[in-house]
């Protein structure tokens, strides 16, 4: 049998590997039979999984963990007093868990069976009811019995613990400021972010610093309201605390952009739907930064994740352009309604990419990056592929409608028939 350093380099001869062949090895990993030490061949590739999101097999920890993703880390890149948890240490927190939760675990058990990491209605249903019973396991259980296979000190399980559970014991909260921020019903404010992060003083410093570095890495913008908070209440045990707490949480998440598997994973792997507001909450972030003055020592950074954000974005609005046009365009001929409509919507999405990304690179990149897009557009009507109406519909959402209406003097109109 492999030891764990074995297993490892197995990942690391994978590296190389296809997309195809990483996602068949996911596969037969996340069979039941395989032991779970077997997922060792996986902490090299993780960035490259990152990217891909497998459908994985919705097990007990990998469902437990999700609200901590952000903020997971490899265990020789972690030390004492980060606002991070090792992977290392999952499983036993995982079995601590499980214990705990006695007959309970069977019912939790049943109700993610044949589930995969994709299933959001039965993450959030069975989340809802484990994390809150988690958060209190773990913020009063031993140190399980296995802790030595860590690798890490007795004394680091306390922090650890209550850290993990800090984070679970607010999940609930967060998802619930996440979702209103997402489909535009309210706005976070520092009312609420101070609400979610009340209590912080009965956590571990580990604690506090990993609950600001999770809600960072989905609300970005909670780091102005914390500096909001943290100067209303300017002097006091609270203001220091929360100020202590937004510095360690903003430190882990730049070290998580800058990072391989980070800033280029949350935007090159984003759908295209989403990406724009995923580059969006990077951008606002990184301003929120500059602006205040107490974030100063975190400054010196900003200039390459911006560059490397920028990057990114340029790549990103290449494939989607490949994927959202070129390749619908090249398909078939003439396009359908159902194509047209989804071109449409495509466009649509890589305009809000392409007014976030703006934020941070050069706005005239953009212009021409969006008269490229506009000239696949003319050269598929050119072609036939398109009728001159439907050229128009992508060429007003792409570049405006002056370009639209210049569509209409270059040619004369035909009768277009149905399905225009």
């Amino acid at each position: 049998m492999l030891t764990p350093s074995g297993l490892r380099l197995v990942g690391r001869e994978l590296s190389a590997a296809d997309d195809e062949k990483i996602r068949q090895v996911v596969a037969l990993l996340d069979q039941p039979a395989l032991p779970a030490g077997a997922n060792a061949i996986l902490d090299p590739l993780r960035p490259r999984l990152a990217l891909l999101r497998p459908p994985r097999r919705l097990r007990f920890a990998r469902l437990l963990f999700m609200p901590l993703e952000p903020t997971i880390v490899p265990a020789l890149d972690w030390h004492p007093g980060d606002a991070a948890v090792p992977r290392g240490v999952l499983m036993p927190l995982a079995a601590t868990v499980r214990a705990g939760l006695g007959s309970e675990i069977d019912e939790i058990e049943q109700a993610i069976a044949d589930r995969v990491t994709t299933d959001q209605e039965t993450i959030a249903a069975v989340g809802a009811r484990l994390w809150p019973r988690a958060a209190s396991i773990l913020a009063e259980a031993p140190a399980p019995a296995d802790w030595d296979s860590t690798g890490l000190p007795p004394t680091v399980y306390p922090p650890l613990a209550r850290a993990v559970a800090a984070v679970l014991r607010r999940t609930q909260r967060l998802q619930e400021l996440v979702r209103e921020a997402t489909i535009g019903m309210v706005e976070p404010d520092p009312a609420s972010i101070g609400a979610l992060l009340a209590g912080l003083g009965a956590e571990s410093p580990e604690g506090f610093g990993i609950v600001v570095a999770v809600l960072l890495a989905r609300l970005p913008s909670a780091a102005m309201h914390i500096q909001q908070l943290v100067a209303s209440n300017r002097g006091s045990a609270e203001s220091a605390l929360l100020r202590r707490a937004l510095d360690a949480g903003l430190d882990r998440t730049l070290s998580h952009m800058e990072s391989g598997g980070g800033l280029d994973v949350a935007v090159r792997s984003a759908s295209l739907r989403t990406v724009g507001l995923e580059v969006l909450r990077m951008a606002q972030l990184l301003r929120d930064i500059e602006n205040e003055p107490d974030t100063v020592r975190h400054r010196p950074r900003l200039k390459a994740i911006r560059s490397k954000l920028d990057l990114a974005c340029r790549a990103r609005f290449g494939s989607g352009l490949d994927e959202g046009l070129v390749a619908p365009l090249t398909a078939q001929a003439p396009v359908t309604d159902a194509v047209q409509a989804e071109m449409e919507s495509n466009a649509r999405a890589l305009r809000a990419l392409e007014m976030a990304a703006r934020k941070v690179g050069n706005p005239a990149l953009y212009d021409a990056l969006l008269g490229k897009a506009a000239d696949i557009v003319g050269a598929a009507a050119g072609a036939g592929v398109l009728t001159q109406v439907r050229q128009a519909r992508l060429v007003e959402i792409l570049a405006g409608p002056d370009a639209a209406e210049a569509v209409y003097r270059q040619r004369p109109t035909a009768a277009e028939g149905p399905g225009q």
